[in-house]
């Protein structure tokens, strides 16, 4: 019962590839971000982004792929835990790119040329990260909400699922399948147990038969 699937609304997947767009979109901004910089500008907070978009993806590509294609290997409280671990890296991305967002703020209309060095690019890629994976983050405070009272539903349909397993055990005989004793002798129709006897046929009214006739005296 561990493999069971939570339940969770209707638009919830939708939610999920919503996800992974935003994930994609901080993705790109680290990686021009991070690549721009070309170590004159130091700050983790893109390096650590890159890592948890990563971990995003493959994340997302487990709940999302996994129940279709592999639906035995669906453990949803590794998928709570792995939910959990999300949320958090999420919050720790957008602060640190908030944070490199604003040191690089002061560099962002510096009058340098962006050959020698790129501040405007790398501050807009950083501010847009950080935007986005605020969006993210919060995404996934919502998501991990949602998927927690869907395993506290799953909890109690395997409690409802054992409770009637035990009652239809009790109730259940050694019979054919489908026949059911309940305890009270069944009742069939009388009709069909009290057949009346045939009736023996009368016998035909023996008649005598005419002997030869004698003639008239002379």
């Amino acid at each position: 019962m561990n493999n069971i699937v939570p339940p969770t609304p209707s638009w919830f997947i939708f939610f999920r590839y919503a996800q992974v767009v935003l994930t994609f979109v901080v993705f790109i901004c680290c990686c021009v971000a991070a690549g721009k910089s070309q170590g004159l500008a130091t700050g983790w907070g893109a390096s650590f982004g890159i890592f948890t978009c990563v971990y995003t993806f493959i994340f997302l590509a487990a709940v999302i792929l996994v129940p279709i294609f592999a639906s035995n290997f669906y453990y949803k409280w590794l998928i709570l835990g792995a939910e959990c671990f999300a949320t958090l890296w999420w919050l720790i991305t957008f602060s640190g790119l908030a944070l490199w967002a604003t040191a690089l703020s002061g560099f962002a209309y510096y009058d340098v040329s962006e050959i020698y060095y790129p501040g405007k690019t790398i501050y807009g890629a950083t501010a847009a990260a950080a935007a986005f994976g605020a969006f993210t983050w919060v995404s996934f405070i919502i998501s991990l909400v949602f998927y927690s009272i869907g395993c506290h539903q799953a909890r109690q349909i395997k409690a409802s699922w054992g409770a009637g397993g035990v009652e239809a055990q009790g109730a259940t005989s050694m019979g054919p399948i489908g026949v059911q004793q309940t305890g009270a002798p069944q009742q069939y129709d009388q009709s069909y147990q009290q057949q009346q006897p045939y009736q023996q046929q009368q016998p035909y009214p023996q008649v005598p038969t005419p002997g030869p006739q004698q003639g008239y005296p002379q």
